[in-house]
C-alpha cells in the first residue's frame, strides 16, 4: 500500500521543479537578456534539457510563462503577474470599489484601476466590468505616466532600453501629472479623451492609478465637476482610505 507521504512526494517534487523554473525566469539575467532559452535554463539548474522543455511547455499552457517565437526564449507570463497582482492588491481593489462606482456614475465614463508591473500597465479592475488579463505600454496610456511618477529618469531609461517605447513622451506626461495632479490624453480621431491620477499608499508612494475614459459623445454636465478634478478627488479619497496623511 502506498502511504500518503509517498503519494504526495512526486507532486511536491514536481512543484519544486516548477518553482525553480519560475525563479530562473525572474532572475536578473533573464530580465537583462529579455528571456532565457531552454538550454541556458537547463545549464543554470543542472537539469536535463528535455525535462526543462516539457515543464516550460506545461507552464506556458497555463499562462504562467510565455515564449517568444522569434528568439525561442521564455519569460514569466502575464497570467502569473495577473494572479500576483490580484492577490497582492486585494485590499486596494476592495477599497477602490466605492470610489470607482461613484466616479463612473457621476462622470458617465469608463474607469479602471491600474498598476505598473515590469514596465507594463496592468488593469486590476474596471467599470463597466470588461476586465481582462493583459497589459499596455506605459506610453500608450495616461496611467503609465502617473505610475512612473516616483521613478528616476535613469531608471525609466533602463527599463525601456532596447524597446520601442517613446520614453521621452512618458517623461513629458509625467511632468504634466506633477504640475496639475493628473495626466490628460486629448481626444483624437481614433481615441476618446483619457485622464489618469495617482493613488498613494500610507508612505505617499504611488501605488496605483485611476484612469478615466470619456465615452464617445458624452460631455460633462454643467452641474458636474470636470473629469480631471473629479478624478483627482476620487484618487485622493482612495489614498486617504489607504492611510495617507492628507
Amino acid at each position: 500500500m502506498i502511504s500518503p507521504t509517498s503519494q504526495g512526494a512526486p507532486t511536491s517534487a514536481g512543484l519544486r521543479r516548477d518553482m525553480e523554473l519560475l525563479r530562473e525566469l525572474s532572475s536578473d539575467e533573464c530580465l537583462r537578456r529579455g528571456g532565457l532559452g531552454v538550454v541556458r535554463i537547463a545549464v543554470r539548474l543542472g537539469r536535463d534539457k528535455s525535462q526543462v522543455s516539457r515543464a516550460l511547455r506545461a507552464l506556458q499552457g497555463e499562462g504562467l510563462v510565455q515564449r517568444d517565437p522569434r528568439t525561442r526564449t521564455y519569460q514569466l507570463g502575464w497570467g502569473l503577474y495577473t494572479l500576483a497582482a490580484r492577490g497582492i492588491e486585494t485590499r486596494l481593489v476592495r477599497a477602490a470599489a466605492t470610489h470607482l462606482h461613484q466616479l463612473a456614475g457621476e462622470q458617465q465614463a469608463d474607469v479602471r484601476l491600474c498598476v505598473l508591473i515590469r514596465g507594463q500597465v496592468l488593469t486590476l479592475t474596471s467599470l463597466p466590468n470588461e476586465w481582462a488579463a493583459g497589459a499596455e505600454a506605459p506610453t500608450r496610456t495616461p496611467a503609465g505616466a502617473v505610475l512612473a511618477l516616483d521613478w528616476p529618469d535613469a531608471a525609466l531609461g533602463n527599463l525601456f532600453a532596447g524597446g520601442d517605447l517613446a520614453h521621452t513622451g512618458l517623461l513629458d506626461s509625467r511632468e504634466q501629472a506633477r504640475v496639475r495632479g493628473y495626466v490628460q490624453f486629448h481626444e483624437t480621431d481614433t481615441e476618446p479623451a483619457r485622464y489618469a491620477a495617482p493613488v498613494r499608499d500610507f508612505r505617499g508612494v504611488v501605488l496605483a492609478a485611476i484612469q478615466l475614459t470619456q465615452r464617445p459623445g458624452e460631455e460633462s454636465a454643467t452641474h458636474r465637476a470636470g473629469p480631471g478634478k473629479a478624478l483627482v478627488d476620487a484618487a485622493n479619497s482612495l489614498s486617504a482610505d489607504l492611510g495617507i496623511d492628507s
